[in-house]
């Protein structure tokens, strides 16, 4: 029986999607088919009862909850409380044979026994148990009591503590909206409990309700005005399709609708690819659209329900802020209906959002949608339009008014080449956000710059201060618009850009930058991330590029901007030293910088330099020389491989082994550091011409996995796999890596120009387990020498850089072949 009712209700759900029926007819449907399940147990555990009941006492099973507002889905809990008058053997005895019954129907049963006044008690205690009793609705049972639940105790905690309600309500949606992203726009979104998912939705009718007093079942009917409350149905209406089309395509109870989701989810709904969109961005796009409109509906309620309850006072004071604009009540109006005639007008009102930090009044927000079209290809020029735009970049709130702008669609209108990144979804590694959000995320990242208090930040902090400030936003806010074709976006954006710099007749100077930032925006982070930053010719390649300490200070605050708009914990301390690290020795480069000197010959420092490569040199401070020395020595002295561990305050640490040269040095070390957990984020290795080997490994995760006694265990594990002579077992590791990442493909890129000495490789591909150990193995097994290596791993995804030579020198044709060969069958 238990699975033949499970079975039936996912049947009935795929019925009614492939139907075309809709989300709330299917999730009624649906409600309505265990509805008679739960009757037929209920009346007949009833029936069977086996105790006598002499006080008549009376029992419901009331549906409370998504259940109890006939929005059940497949995998969903179905939320049953059973409501007695009183507690009494006989109630007891009953409740359970119901409940038991229920449980072994396998149904997915969650469920509360409450007497009336037990049911007000928990109600006026508990948020979610008064938003879930709020919901309540008959099922079997006694329906005199029922009624008497309705017109008593749910009146009670419909209105009682009525303020007190509005409040906890508003302070649980901020609270949801931080746990589950903040944001419309995330890539993978929660539909159930995200910004703008079907919790956005309830938590607007829930407030309608007690702070309004609006009717169940059309709380925002007379709210909103009638298109936007067909907006809202219909919004809500996919977003229940939605989740029941993603519970049946993962076969279980699941909320995100997670990249592997949403090709099947799409295709439930009935979605087709166009000649420029598949089906699952078809879908996506279309989720954007649809949870915005609930979440403008929420904050039109919220506001609502906020003035009801008094949380705002009036305002007595009206004043005039520019010719057509007025603050009044703590809000933007328009000072006559005339005020919105042209577009210079329409950005006016931007503007006095900009500088006021007051917000349109809802009637003001509508006017101004309603005028789109007074935005366009010949209205774009005007002057006074231009100047006002401009004064919002150089302002103090270019975040908020941008978004504003953009959510009104005004943005997408006055700068059209941004507008076609609306809602746009690009498969990206790490990424998190659609594109126009990710824009949206850079700018604010920078602007709070201003403001920041963090000691890592406050150099870019003061590099901000002495950058054109709306020149540079001009160029973060159009970084990403050649995105959506099949070319290099970078290139793609770059010539799209004249239009937008003719139309802002802006001089030669921010033109240039603007082209040169947009061209090579991810320049920076590039080098930064995947090549090495000690080698001469990346140093070389991004001096040649920005040519001048202006372009590099630009296009350094655009990387963080971008960086640190992928995901919120993209930017990190590590990625950040290695920004800051090329982008010092880069402008010393451009300044003209001189090497560090060493003593004359015949001193042990200089004889040491003599005998390491130049590249350590390059690479190396007075400091770090002096320090290798020693370890050098002192691994002469006593015949044994020396290895010193130096955390370096950023939750990093620095590894340094002195060791003579053998075969599969490399390897060795990343088995001993693998089977201990700990990430490699980039190694230099060093060979003297006398033999002695200097690698230098940075651990990425040694302050977050840290242990009593680590350092001696991880010196002890290296110390074993130095010192074996051959044929170490495939590597055992004490922790996962993560899971793998299917949505990208793999891929291996040689580079044998960029270097004057080494080939680059770089292999991108899923993580797993042993993955680096394989790769360095497989160079050993070859008789490819790594130089050096910058590894990243993040988000399940490997992207690891090998500088590599064969015999002192970069590898010839043949060996690349039989590189490749051997990298493909282990990747």
């Amino acid at each position: 029986m238990a699975s033949d009712i499970k079975n039936a209700l996912i049947d009935q759900a795929q019925r009614l999607l492939t139907g075309g029926a809709s989300g709330v007819y299917s999730a009624n449907q649906l409600s309505l088919f265990v509805d008679a399940s739960l009757i037929e147990i209920f009346t007949g555990q009833l029936a069977n009862s086996t105790l006598r009941n002499r006080d008549n006492d009376e029992i419901a099973l009331v549906a409370v909850g998504g259940y109890g507002r006939n929005e059940l889905v497949p995998f969903s809990d179905i939320d049953i409380m059973i409501l007695a008058n009183k507690r009494s053997l006989w109630v007891e005895d009953a409740s359970q044979k119901v409940l038991y019954a229920l449980w072994d129907s396998g149904l997915a049963i969650s469920h509360s026994f409450r007497t009336l006044s037990e049911s007000l008690e928990d109600g006026l205690s508990d948020i979610k148990t008064r938003t879930s009793l709020m919901e309540a609705r008959f099922i079997a049972g006694s329906r005199r009591l029922f009624d008497e639940f309705v017109t008593d105790i749910g009146q009670k905690i419909l209105f009682r503590n009525r303020k007190d309600f509005i409040s906890e309500q508003l302070r649980d949606i901020f609270k949801r909206h931080r746990i589950y992203g903040d944001s419309v726009y995330l890539l993978q979104p929660n539909v159930k409990e995200g910004i703008g998912g079907l919790r956005d939705a309830h938590s607007a009718l829930w407030l309608a309700r007690t702070g309004l007093k609006a009717q169940r079942g059309d709380e925002l009917k007379n709210l909103l005005a009638p298109h936007y409350y067909r907006h809202f149905r219909l919004a809500y209406d996919f977003m229940l399709r939605a989740r029941i089309s993603l519970h049946i395509s993962s076969a279980r109870k699941n909320e995100v609708l997670s990249y592997d989701m949403q090709k099947s989810v799409a295709g439930l709904m009935g979605f087709s690819g166009t000649r420029r969109f598949r089906p699952e961005e078809i879908l996506m796009r279309l989720y954007y659209r649809e949870a915005r409109k609930i979440v403008d509906s929420l904050k039109t309620v919220s506001a609502a329900a906020g003035n009801a309850a008094g949380y705002r006072k009036a305002a007595f004071f009206v004043k005039r802020v520019s010719d057509n604009y007025l603050v009044s009540g703590n809000e933007i109006v328009a000072k006559d209906a005339s005020a919105l005639r042209d577009t210079a007008t329409i950005m006016e009102a931007f503007h006095v959002f900009s500088i006021t930090g007051k917000k349109f009044s809802q009637a003001l927000r509508e006017a101004i949608r309603s005028r789109l079209l007074f935005i366009n290809k010949k209205t774009r020029y005007s002057k006074r339009a231009r100047q006002y735009f401009l004064e919002i970049l150089r302002g103090n709130r270019v975040y908020e008014t941008l978004s504003e702008m953009h959510n009104i669609a005004i943005l997408d209108r006055y700068i059209p080449e941004f507008g076609r990144l609306r809602h746009l979804v690009v498969y990206e590694p790490y990424h998190r956000y659609t594109v126009d959000e990710h824009t949206l995320i850079a700018i604010k990242n920078l602007e709070d710059l201003k403001l920041t208090k963090q000691p890592a930040l406050s150099f870019l902090a003061d590099l901000l201060r002495s950058v054109k400030q709306e020149t540079l936003y001009l160029a973060v806010l159009l970084h990403d618009i050649g995105k959506g074709g099949s070319k290099r976006h970078e290139e793609e954006g770059y010539k799209m850009i004249r239009s937008v710099t003719d139309r802002f007749d802006l001089n030669v100077e921010d033109r240039q930058l603007i082209g040169f930032l947009i061209k090579n925006h991810i320049l920076l982070s590039r080098l930064a991330l995947h090549r090495d930053i000690s080698s001469p010719e990346t140093i070389a390649q991004l001096a040649g590029n920005v040519v001048d300490p202006k372009n590099l200070a630009a296009l350094y605050l655009m990387t963080y901007a971008d960086m640190s708009a992928v995901n919120p914990e993209f930017w990190s301390e590590w990625k950040a030293s290695l920004l800051h690290s090329l982008y010092t020795k880069t402008l010393e480069h451009l300044n003209g910088a001189v090497p560090a000197e060493y003593p004359e010959s015949g001193s042990r420092l200089n004889g040491f330099v003599n005998d390491m490569p130049k590249r350590y040199l390059i690479s190396s401070t007075k400091d770090d020389v002096a320090r290798d020395l020693c370890l050098v020595e002192k691994m002469r002295g006593s015949g044994d491989s020396e290895i010193d561990f130096l955390s370096r305050g950023d939750g990093t640490a620095l590894l340094t082994i002195i060791a003579m040269d053998k075969p599969g040095i490399f390897s060795r070390i990343v088995r001993a550091l693998s089977s201990n957990g700990l990430n490699v984020a980039s190694a230099k290795l060093f060979t003297g011409r006398s033999g002695v080997v200097i690698d230098k490994i940075v651990i990425s995760n040694w302050d977050e996995l840290w242990w009593e006694d680590m350092e001696e265990d991880v010196e002890r594990d290296l110390r074993l796999n130095l010192g074996a002579e051959s044929g170490l077992q495939p590597v055992e590791l004490r922790f996962s890596t993560g899971s793998r990442h299917s949505l990208f493909e793999t891929f291996i890129e040689i580079d044998n120009e960029s270097s004057a000495i080494s080939t680059i490789v770089e292999c991108f591909s899923a993580d797993r387990i042993g993955l680096l150990y394989d790769i360095a193995s497989t160079f050993h097994k070859t008789g490819v020498n790594i130089i050096s290596a910058v590894i990243n791993t993040e988000d399940g995804i490997a992207q690891d850089v090998f500088y590599l030579q064969y015999n002192d020198r970069k590898l010839s044709s043949d060996k690349i072949m039989e590189v490749l060969r051997e990298l493909h069958a282990i990747i």
